[in-house]
């Protein structure tokens, strides 16, 4: 099962911004625990990257009745993860609760210090197994 959030545009130093990616559902069961996380570019999207304290943090989130359960991944865009046009990024999958019917699976994503800027159109895809 693969969930996936298409980010929209975000400012340097803008408002925090989380996008759905999907509530869980156990209608196909296929597994209950995120294996993968990966941040894909679209084609043709800009050269993008931070610097060590000027970047967003993007976290992937387990949610249940409004209140985080769990972080499920987290990657910072800084000078080490730089963006281009079609490119999949790995995010690190963290330890977990197993997920339960009717969790929302989200996306957060921060600036962090003087930010960094980001077109519209990336793509997290959370898979399930």
């Amino acid at each position: 099962m693969i969930y996936t959030a298409t980010l929209p545009a975000q400012a340097a130093a803008g408002q925090d911004t989380v996008v759905v990616a999907g509530v869980y559902s156990q209608a196909f069961y296929s597994g209950d625990t995120v294996t993968d996380i990966q941040l894909v570019t679209p084609a043709a999207y800009p050269a993008t990257a931070g610097t060590a304290t000027n970047n967003v943090t993007l976290t992937v989130r387990q949610m249940r009745s409004g209140t985080m359960v769990a972080n499920l991944g987290t990657r910072t865009l800084d000078a080490g993860t730089p963006l281009s046009s079609e490119m999949a990024v790995p995010i690190p999958v963290a330890p977990q609760p197993i997920l339960q019917p009717g969790d929302i699976l989200d996306v957060l994503m921060h600036q962090n210090g003087t930010g960094l800027a980001l077109n519209a159109g990336l793509m997290v895809s959370i898979f399930i197994s």
